[in-house]
């Protein structure tokens, strides 16, 4: 039986979400792989936010890098305790404010279905995804792709709208075969 997956994304209604700068110049996508990690230990993970007038901290940040709350990480070590995590402290420097969020680092899974469709340049346009095993993961990032897609499997998906976390859309991912639809809550 196939369950649903979820797209684990940033809800639109976040106008104004923390965006750390100068990531790449500490981090090489290498680093955020299971295999390269460990060399994250050797970095500082302190980065300063882009400056602007309002800045919200939801419990999901994606870009660049996706960045937990510590309440999320929390819950997401519960369903994937062999998750790898690394604290990341977050500057606001104008008001002189910190918060930490946690960079995970899911497992790559090769899920991509050839009904996938990409734009002229390369980037996804519709993702599709196959595969029986991908019930067995509750959540990973998918792997031959530029972007970052971060899946969640329905039971942590629930999981998570049970709670009262802030900012976090949840999509429902096409498999072959199935269609999509959209959830979204706290804001």
């Amino acid at each position: 039986m196939e369950l649903d997956l979820f797209k684990l994304s940033v809800d639109e209604r976040v106008h104004d979400p923390a965006v750390p700068v100068g990531v790449f110049a500490e981090i090489t996508k290498e680093m955020l792989t299971e295999e390269g990690c460990h060399a994250l230990h050797e970095v500082s993970l302190q980065f300063a936010i882009q400056d602007a007038e309002r800045v919200q901290y939801p419990d999901y940040l994606e870009h660049p890098l996706p960045l937990l709350s510590t309440r999320l990480k929390l819950l997401v070590e519960k369903f994937c305790p062999r998750m790898k995590f690394f604290a990341v402290r977050l500057l606001d420097l104008r008001r002189k404010h910190s918060e930490t969020y946690w960079l995970m680092i899911p497992p790559r899974v090769g899920c991509l279905s050839a009904e996938s469709e990409f734009r002229p340049d390369g980037a996804l346009r519709r993702l599709v995804v196959e595969g029986e095993q991908l019930n067995s993961w509750m959540l990973f990032q998918v792997a031959g792709i530029a972007e970052t897609q971060i899946l969640v499997h329905l039971a942590l998906a629930e999981s998570l709208l049970r709670r009262d976390f802030d900012g976090i859309r949840l999509t429902r991912v096409e498999r072959t075969g199935t269609g999509s639809s959209e959830a979204a809550y706290g804001s």
